[in-house]
């Protein structure tokens, strides 16, 4: 039994503790959290120690790995605590606001030779994730273009509403749209070139975004949009198109069947996908209640540190250069020009 210590118990501490609970292979063991109210809650949940902060619990209890979950302004500071008590460590996404501190992180957790992933969970989507096997396989030929779409409710119900803020969260660009631009990434390879903009929200970041990226090792040229600005009733999408030389590919999470494969010769078709485990998250506040690739990323994670190996599935330099990405693309929105990358 892996011994977990999460640090942050909001929205993503809730369902990565549940996670855990779920694969039978982990434990929440110790928790920091800043507020008592939430300690309370997790020793009442979890039957695990609590504590104020990262340093107490790194100092008092006894852990086999460290789960990030805390806003990505505290990224770099807790990973590199992890990495200093020689601990494996899962974050949160994005690694964290800029380059140069996702640099100092993966040279932290390189110098103390402990592994780390990026909770980039996109790629653990079960969709996401046929669909990736799909264009890898060839079957259809090359990618011509891909086009992605994720649009929200405002995320009111972050602590201290920090997600509204740029200088805490880097708006939405960094906390939502990357997602899709990892994905793309992953998919298609780094753009040469990005073109983006966009509108502000009430906090004053980047809250809605479309983005051009073209110059893909591949070939193939992308598109996607983002928002954190939709009404409240509005119900949570995440979307892609995939445009292949034999086929065209529609994945819509508000749809079903969720993924459909149109060919050019013969019948469309929904290809299976992975039984899921687990189901719905218990007393969520966020924008998505399904455990269903938070669970797979975290089993994963698991089996990584179970076997010695480290994660390849999202490396951290895969993970610093999604942020570069999407750095990219704000520093396209805020100047109205094309940004070589």
């Amino acid at each position: 039994m892996i011994k977990v210590g999460l640090v942050g118990y909001g929205f993503m501490g809730h369902m990565h503790a549940q996670c855990y609970e779920a694969t039978g292979e982990a434990k929440v063991v110790a928790l920091a959290d800043v507020e008592a109210d939430r300690r309370k809650e997790a020793e009442d949940k979890l039957g695990c120690r609590t504590f104020p902060g990262i340093g107490e619990m790194l100092a008092s209890a006894d852990v086999d790995m460290v789960d990030i979950c805390t806003p990505t302004y505290l990224h770099e500071e807790h990973v590199t605590a992890a990495a200093q008590a020689a601990k494996p460590v899962l974050c949160e996404k994005p690694l964290s606001l800029t380059v140069e501190s996702c640099d100092r992180m993966i040279g932290a957790v390189k110098k103390a030779g402990v592994a780390m992933m990026t909770g980039q969970v996109i790629r653990f989507w079960p969709e996401y994730q046929v669909l990736k096997e799909i264009v890898d396989s060839g079957r259809y030929g090359r990618v011509e273009w891909a086009s992605a779409s994720r649009l929200s409710p405002a995320p009111n119900w972050a602590w201290q509403r920090w997600l509204l803020n740029p200088e805490l969260s880097g708006g939405a660009v960094l906390d939502l749209h990357i997602h899709d631009q990892d994905y793309i990434a992953w998919l298609l390879g780094t753009p040469g070139k990005i073109q983006a903009c966009g509108t502000p929200g009430p906090g004053g970041a980047v809250d809605s975004v479309f983005s051009l990226g073209w110059e893909h090792p591949s070939g193939a040229k992308s598109y996607a949009e983002g928002s954190l600005t939709l009404a409240p009733s509005f119900p949570f999408r995440m979307a892609l198109h995939v445009a292949c030389e034999k086929a065209t590919i529609k994945l819509d999470t508000c749809l079903t069947p969720s993924l459909v494969v149109y060919p050019f010769e013969g019948a469309s078709f929904a290809p299976p996908l992975p039984e899921q485990k687990v189901g719905a998250a218990a007393q969520t506040q966020g924008n998505l209640s399904s455990l269903g690739g938070y669970y797979n990323e975290i089993q994963y994670f698991l089996g990584c540190l179970a076997s010695g190996g480290k994660p390849e599935i999202v490396t951290p330099e895969e993970a610093r250069e999604s942020v570069r990405i999407c750095l990219a693309i704000t520093e396209s929105v805020k100047t109205g020009k094309t940004v070589s990358l």
